[in-house]
């Protein structure tokens, strides 16, 4: 589900960077693969929730002119719409340990005549970046780092006294078994495969729920918090094949840790048959929550 690639198994920056983790800390391996066409997952993900980011960002604070860092820019599709409400009077400043995503990235701010942003390869925990920024913020980052608080911390050390941090992550409860009515659909079914690989894989799956005491643990006031999911339902609803591109991304670990068999799946095909499933039930489906929590960082 991921709209960034800022994680571990990647190059370190520092001495106190090991895995892309902190000093005696090693982030959980990215569940998806890194690959053009996970790059392209991600673009198609991102036009499916950004909507949820653009009205979180904009309660946020943020707004023309100032200068934002994007953590975990992957193919850049956050700090495209981050550039968008800055302006072009403001600037963006993405990074990401994932040199290939930033080049994807990079190419795609050219072809958009975007002139504000930036792509840094590096670690925003602990890689020079240029200066103190108004804003920080991110997508689906946290929940690929083991300590998503210290995370927090160093971030928020590079924003200016009085700027906004602000991030947005799935909560992807375990405990939870629905998200259609009726529940009968392969829609659940697959999005039960799905959070069963993210969490075998050891990812932060309460993340969104997390954001609140991560916040304050790193030393931030207590921030507002947003709670979004994105509903939809009938053969229009792009959801259907934003499951299915996550699905086929984790297929790989599902058969590694035997959660099931990828030709048993049908990665292929299997947007039309969530669709076609889901509109024979005349189902309501919807995503698990985007938690969004924002803040300012304290005044000296």
């Amino acid at each position: 589900m991921s709209g960034s690639a800022n994680d571990s198994g990647q190059n370190a920056l520092s001495a106190e960077v090991r895995a892309g983790g902190l000093a005696g800390e090693v982030d959980p391996a990215y569940a998806l693969a890194r690959s053009r066409d996970e790059y392209e997952r991600l673009s198609r993900q991102a036009a499916f929730l950004n909507g949820t980011t653009e009205r979180l960002f904009r309660a946020a604070g943020l707004e023309p002119g100032m200068r934002v860092l994007d953590v975990g820019s992957g193919a850049g599709d956050v700090a495209f719409l981050a550039a968008e409400i800055v302006g072009a009077a403001g600037e963006v400043v993405g990074v990401d340990v994932d040199g290939a995503a930033l080049a994807v990235a990079r190419g795609r701010a050219q072809s958009l005549g975007l002139h504000n942003v930036t792509f840094i390869e590096g670690d925003a925990r602990s890689g020079e970046l240029g200066g103190d920024f108004d804003a920080a913020v991110g997508r689906l980052v946290l929940m690929y780092w083991a300590d998503p608080a210290e995370a927090l911390r160093r971030i928020a050390g590079r924003v200016r006294p009085g700027g906004v941090v602000v991030f947005q992550e799935f909560d992807l409860d375990p405990v939870v078994r629905s998200w259609s009515f009726p529940e009968e659909t392969l829609w659940n079914e697959t999005g039960r495969l799905v959070i069963e690989t993210f969490a075998r894989a050891g990812m932060q799956m309460r993340m969104g729920r997390q954001l609140y005491g991560a916040f304050l643990a790193a030393g931030l006031s207590t921030p507002e918090m947003r709670d979004e999911a994105v509903v939809g339902a009938g053969p229009g609803f792009e959801g259907y094949a934003w499951l299915a591109g996550v699905a086929r991304g984790l297929a790989p670990l599902m058969a590694k840790f035997a959660i099931a068999e990828v030709d048993r799946l049908g990665p292929e095909t299997l947007t039309d048959r969530i669709r076609d499933d889901a509109i024979a039930a005349s189902a309501v489906v919807w995503t698990p929550s985007l938690v969004g929590a924002y803040t300012r960082t304290p005044e000296r």
